[in-house]
């Protein structure tokens, strides 16, 4: 009896045949993109046919937008279904990656990434302590510095150094808590020196896990187009809706983006110092 098919096996040649390299470059953490995926086609699915009443249309649907002339990614009925297929094919393809990744060969990436993680979690468990002291404020301004951070070597390289240092006059504090490993202080340092030397996620990788990663990050790709797709129609047939197209959107970037106009807000209504007087 033949094996059924999964849904990487249905997109494989498409992603494959896809342009580009195995490069991934995304606006939100990968596990937020998938969670808004099934979001997305949620939103397709309800919104795709208009609503009309006593024969007027009185809420337009995203059928409206689709055409059979439109190149690319064009707008369909099953465009919904195919978000939650590339939704479950990226997360087998994630797997199949890990599994293919030789330990001793790992992406500095990818360990940079995990580094970076336990570094953060560990400085802001020792110091919430109640008291919002200069420990507070420093962790809170490298949290914003790095906020819009891209998903590149470089930028991966200097959060790495920047918590490094922060953590530094607390080793021992760090050491053991909650099963902290100091050591990865230092290793965070040479991380960050790897992903300057080698700015590739793919450096480093046998050829199993790097065809691996290519397949990953290209049905990636397939799915952010389609997200994209759904929600630049959104923003068309709904224009007269801000609220519904507002479901659309992801709301980790709505964050950020508040979170930024805050900051700027914040410079901005800073006191000027005065001009020193004159000699």
């Amino acid at each position: 009896m033949p094996k059924a098919k999964t849904d990487l096996d249905l997109w494989m040649s498409e992603a494959l045949a896809s342009p580009g390299n195995d490069e991934l470059s995304l606006s939100v953490p990968l596990h937020v993109l998938f969670g808004e995926a099934v979001d997305v086609a949620r939103f397709h699915k309800t919104y795709w046919k208009p609503e009309s009443k006593d024969g007027k249309v009185v809420r337009r649907g995203l059928e409206m937008a689709a055409s059979k002339n439109k190149k690319g990614n064009a707008l369909t009925a099953k465009t919904g279904e195919e978000i939650l297929s590339l939704q479950r094919a990226a997360v087998e393809a994630g797997t199949r990656y890990l599994l293919a990744v030789d330990p001793k060969k790992a992406s500095p990436f990818e360990r940079g990434q995990v580094v970076l993680d336990e570094i953060t979690a560990t400085l802001e468990w020792l110091f919430d302590d109640g008291v919002e002291d200069e420990n507070d404020a420093r962790l809170a301004k490298l949290g914003q510095t790095h906020a819009d951070d891209p998903a590149t070597a470089d930028a991966l390289a200097l959060a790495l150094d920047d918590y490094a240092a922060l953590a530094a006059p607390h080793r021992e504090a760090m050491d053991g808590l909650g099963g902290f490993e100091v050591a990865m202080l230092d290793e965070a340092k040479v991380l960050a020196a790897a992903l300057r030397a080698h700015p590739t996620q793919s450096a480093g990788l046998g050829e199993k896990a790097r065809e691996a990663l290519v397949l990953r990050n290209k049905v990636i790709g397939l799915l952010n187009a389609r997200i994209a797709t759904v929600r630049a129609a959104a923003r068309f047939v709904f224009r007269d809706r801000p609220d519904i197209v507002r479901e659309a959107t992801s709301a980790y970037e709505r964050r950020r983006r508040a979170e930024s106009a805050r900051r700027a807000k914040k410079k901005a209504d800073a006191p000027v110092p005065d001009a020193p007087l004159p000699l």
